[in-house]
């Protein structure tokens, strides 16, 4: 700890994030009852995930302009469970370009729930990370049958650095019973520039969303269906091979919250089709490699609640997941021999079916004593047809035959168990204890991605390699194949929080959480080959161990009449992360980072200027070949004004200085150098951010 305070000191004093929305959003660290914070963002944002940028333990990953992925405790992707409105979303891409929260625009995002680390038994199955639960705006009915209760909304923004630019609008109408809304949104930017001036290639993207809500109240419950429609016509991934050519997705749920008899019922129920093409953008660099994707997926999720005593509460439930995919490359006939006459099969008729049974109790054993204690029990049932490559000679026809040739049914029985306790020791100081035991099965690529499956690495990595590089979600510039036979993660894990306060817990809060996960066969990778300065890696079950602490402080310095509000944010974090048998650090892990936010508050004013502090990432994947990337901080400011109950305006500057410097989890450049250089992703340079909002009735 004294490393931290060192760390978030000296670099204070340097430099001390800009315009700043504030979102509702839960953390549970782990909390037996989520605590309601504000969470810092960028106004000017089109990414989702960038909306838990100020969250303890929360870190993201750089994907695509729209696609970046969060990282809990060195956790990330399908590590980590992520729910929109009640539905679970499988990303439908060999390089995860359509991660779950690409799929929400952050404008319409009404709360969400982050639960670092340990993740109670009904808040999901079939993960080792945290859960991270996001709703869209509650629905607001009218207060009687005599007025209808309408509200529009109209925003537009802009961003200097990549000439982002987009509007959306927003309606609602209410009677006291029925409420109806329609959404629209589209956005468009280029690429960006790094501190240096350099534009960045292959970050361009596109993106228009709609969608439509009907709700209905019945009896002490409220029922909707929501249809949505989003669509990304291309998007610029600057780590990986390949970009997103068009990405379709349609969506429905109905969702049902309220009480029925002696129960509280929280329902849900999802379907979603989508349609994904990757191929190079011709405007960004040259070749082609078309990759198609299809894929549906449709579920429930049911749980009912009985309070026992006004000390208990029981909960009971189940939750199912049904996903299909198909992923194919079409030949290029006339372009090249090595690429036809047949379309490449590399996922024919995958399966993934979950079905989840989850039992879980809630006690306020006294006044300074808590507890939630679960178990869930996860079956899991994959299976994939039969494949083939582009053709009988240059394409490694014998891998084919031989992935063919065994049986590819695979069943998981998981079991994970959770213990939370909250035990408040005096007025001024509180103990959070988590213990569990989380699982999760491999997914469809990590097991049935077969191209290169050979283990003789002599045999043909012309032609592997380039199959291989095709399956890649880490912006390693690597590639991978998968492993019929690998088993399911567990990890066992303990938390500990310790939190202290002022006596009416409203002025000032300091908390400290360390933790410590073991995993067993936690899926990494084998080497079985190289060339031309990348690794050729098979997905591999390794033990490993992950630990680390977050850190959060936050304090009103000032409230006063005529100086207006001032308040402090501080969060920073540390996580590290090993296979045991000591071969390798863990990927993807950020190094010591933090954040300090000054917030005032004066009238219709409101001014942000936030400090993001990066140490030095020194501790590498060496299988990978990751890079290491060198310390920065980053001054962003921001000023928001409500000039009236109709109109505000948003000005920023983010990267104030224009400082160039690499993204710790950016990836490997892949566009703009040539993947042997290792070259790490850069950050945005400066840019200036406007928005306007008006909102009518």
């Amino acid at each position: 700890m004294i490393k931290l305070f060192l760390f978030l000191l000296i670099w204070a004093m340097d430099v001390t994030h800009g315009s700043e929305l504030l979102l509702p959003i839960e953390v549970s660290t782990p909390q037996t009852m989520p605590e309601a914070i504000e969470v810092n963002s960028n106004r000017v944002t089109s990414d989702a995930a960038s909306l838990l940028n100020f969250t303890p333990g929360v870190s993201l990953k750089t994907a695509g302009g729209l696609s970046s992925m969060p990282v809990i405790h060195g956790l990330a992707d399908d590590r980590i469970k992520i729910t929109i409105d009640g539905a679970s979303i499988t990303s439908s891409c060999s390089n995860h370009m359509n991660p779950a929260l690409s799929y929400i625009d952050p404008s319409k995002v009404g709360l969400m729930q982050v639960i670092a680390g340990i993740t109670p038994v009904s808040q999901g199955g079939d993960s080792i990370g945290g859960s991270i639960i996001v709703n869209s705006k509650e629905l607001v009915f009218a207060e009687s049958d005599d007025v209808l209760r309408q509200n529009l909304n109209l925003k537009t923004f802009f961003k200097s650095n990549n000439e982002n630019q987009g509007a959306s609008l927003n309606y609602e109408i209410a009677s006291r019973k029925t409420y109806f809304s329609y959404f629209g949104f589209d956005e468009r930017a280029n690429n960006y520039r790094a501190g240096n001036g350099k534009r960045l290639k292959s970050t361009l993207y596109n993106q228009n969303n709609q969608s439509m809500t009907l709700g209905r109240e019945m009896g002490e419950g409220v029922l909707s269906l929501k249809i949505t429609r989003a669509v990304v016509p291309y998007q610029g991934f600057i780590n990986q091979y390949m970009d997103v050519q068009d990405n379709v997705s349609n969506q429905g749920a109905i969702n049902y919250k309220g009480r029925l008899a002696h129960a509280l019922i929280e329902s849900s129920l999802y379907y979603q089709h989508t349609n994904h093409k990757m191929d190079i953008l011709s405007s960004e660099r040259s070749g082609s490699m078309p990759m198609y994707t299809r894929s549906d997926e449709a579920g429930y999720k049911f749980k009912a609640s009985f309070e026992l005593s006004q000390m208990s509460l029981v909960s009971i439930g189940s939750d199912f997941n049904r996903y299909r995919l198909n992923d194919w490359w079409p030949p290029l006939p006339g372009v090249t021999s090595i690429m036809g006459p047949n379309t490449f099969e590399s996922i024919k008729n995958g399966k993934r079916d979950r079905l989840g049974l989850f039992i879980e109790s809630e006690t306020d054993w006294n006044k300074n004593l808590s507890t939630v204690m679960g178990i869930r029990s996860d079956s899991v049932f994959m299976n994939a047809g039969d494949v083939q490559g582009y053709n009988n000679s240059d394409n490694l026809p014998a891998d084919a035959a031989a992935f063919n040739a065994k049986s590819h049914s695979k069943q998981d029985n998981n079991i994970d168990a959770t213990l939370l306790t909250k035990f408040k020791a005096s007025s001024t100081f509180d103990i959070e204890l988590g213990l569990a035991q989380k699982s999760r099965s491999p997914n469809l690529y990590e097991r049935y991605a077969w191209a290169g499956s050979v283990t003789n690495p002599a045999i043909g990595f012309s032609g592997a390699g380039m199959d291989m590089s095709m399956i890649n979600w880490f912006g390693d510039g690597n590639g991978h194949v998968g492993d019929i036979d690998l088993r399911p993660e567990v990890a066992r894990k303990i938390s500990t929080s310790f939190i202290t306060h002022d006596k009416k817990n409203e002025s000032w809060e300091v908390k400290v959480t360390p933790y410590y996960s073991e995993i067993k066969n936690f899926i990494d990778a084998d080497l079985i080959g190289s060339s031309m300065g990348n690794n050729y890696l098979k997905f591999a079950n390794h033990d490993a161990v992950i630990f680390g602490t977050d850190f959060s402080l936050k304090s009103r310095l000032m409230k006063n009449k005529k100086w207006g509000d001032l308040s402090l944010k501080v969060v920073a974090d540390y996580t590290r992360g090993y296979r045991k048998d000591g071969k390798t650090n863990l990927y993807h892990l950020m190094p010591l980072n933090g954040k300090i936010a000054l917030k005032h508050t004066y009238k219709k004013w409101t001014t942000d200027l936030v400090t993001h502090l990066v140490n030095d990432k020194e501790q590498v994947n060496e299988l990978r070949l990751e890079p290491t990337t060198g310390k920065y901080a980053l001054l962003d400011m921001g000023v928001s004004y409500q000039a009236s109950k109709l109109v505000n305006i948003d000005f920023a500057i983010n990267n104030v200085f224009n400082l160039n410097y690499g993204l710790p989890l950016g990836g490997v450049d892949l566009v703009n150098y040539s993947a042997a250089s290792r070259t790490t992703v850069a950050g945005m340079g400066r840019s200036i951010n406007t928005s306007l909002s008006l909102d009518f009735f």
